[in-house]
């Protein structure tokens, strides 16, 4: 990369602020809180805000845009970062890894990870376009549609969901309202749910649920044994992130129903825990969290070796992520997320320069 990085603009805005996502009763971590357990944004505050970032050069016409959550506690780290960022000649990835060592002794984990992957998700995007190319082209991709699966807040809405992106899906999520903390008789309300969900989506589309590390590993065995018979195809984030001997022992005794995670694990490290330890069926690591497109694409390319399906979490709001899976083969599955504020629809990777973001949707005006 021969530009030089002149301008640096990081800015954070409202990701799901009124939406089903932090208005609806969903299980949770903080379930077994009553003050918090009806609504996410009882808790989550600022962090569930987005984090954009803008690197400028001294071609206007070239750019990057990188984009990551945790709003202004990882904006601040961001801040930190694009302060030792090379200014020229240093690749997407060597520049992350630098900036990886410099965090790691005071902010390894989650915040450093989220702000290393909004800085190199600029990187990649200002280099394609510095070159006047797609980023898939760089990550070996093709343009196109990509194989999905919808993610609905509750049955209700799957009545809105197009017709035509319903019947190409590969599956259907809803998320869980209780889990092990709201008691065994919520059990049934969950079930009830799911049942609501196979009425409305034909049989052959597999069901799956999402328990955002609030459950525990009987409960999810009974949920399993009683929604026999649902098409489950899979039950998301059942534990806590670092609980590597649960999920592996789910994966051993669920049988047909898979396990998925990985949406919270940050760094390459703790994604190839998951594999390594033979944890999930479906690993769902977020690029604009994770710690960037290249632990991403690591991440991906073995989950793919291994027979095991890579879902980056909500990859089709985050366009970096369908450049990448467009380059790793069959075995992807690109979340399209109902309900949110963006238009759901069938997920395409294109051909325009970059990632296809656009600098005036980012609030770069």
């Amino acid at each position: 990369m021969s530009l030089r990085i002149t301008d640096v603009m990081v800015r954070t805005a409202p990701f799901s602020a009124g939406t089903w996502l932090d208005e609806s009763r969903i299980s949770t971590p903080m379930s077994p809180y009553p003050a918090f357990a009806e609504r996410r944004s009882s808790w989550r505050g600022p962090g569930s805000d987005l984090v954009w970032l803008y690197l400028g050069t001294d071609d206007p016409e070239v750019f990057g845009i990188g984009q990551t959550r945790g709003g202004t506690a990882v904006e601040a780290v961001v801040d930190h970062l694009v302060t030792l960022l090379p200014r020229t000649g240093t690749g997407p990835a060597a520049a992350a890894e630098q900036l990886r060592r410099a965090a790691e002794p005071y902010a390894a984990g989650g915040a450093a990870a989220m702000a290393v992957s909004a800085v190199e998700l600029a990187l990649w995007d200002l280099q394609a376009r510095s070159l006047g190319a797609p980023l898939h082209r760089l990550l070996g991709g093709r343009s196109g549609p990509l194989p999905y699966y919808v993610t609905a807040p509750h049955p209700d809405t799957l009545a809105e969901v197009d017709a035509d992106l319903l019947a190409g899906t590969r599956y259907v999520k809803v998320p869980m309202a209780y889990g092990p903390a709201d008691g065994p008789a919520h059990l049934r309300d969950n079930l009830d749910r799911l049942a609501e969900v196979r009425r409305l989506v034909p049989g052959h589309i597999p069901l799956a649920v999402d328990c955002f590390m609030s459950w525990d590993v009987p409960y999810v065995l009974r949920f399993a044994a009683e929604a026999a018979g649902l098409g489950l195809g899979w039950v998301e984030e059942p534990l806590a992130r670092d609980d590597l001997a649960g999920h592996a022992e789910l994966r051993a005794r669920l049988g047909p129903v898979g396990v998925a995670a990985g949406e919270h694990a940050f760094g390459l490290t703790e994604g190839l825990a998951l594999l390594e330890g033979r944890c999930v069926d479906v690993l769902q690591s977020d690029v604009t969290w994770c710690g960037g497109l290249s632990v991403a694409r690591t991440l991906g390319e073995v989950a793919v070796r291994r027979g095991v399906t890579f879902a980056p979490h909500n990859a089709a709001m985050h366009p970096w992520a369908l450049h990448l899976l467009s380059a790793l083969g069959p075995n992807v599955l690109t979340e399209v997320l109902v309900g949110a504020g963006a238009p759901a629809v069938v997920p395409t990777v294109t051909d325009v320069p970059g990632a296809g973001t656009d600098k005036r949707a980012a609030g770069f005006g």
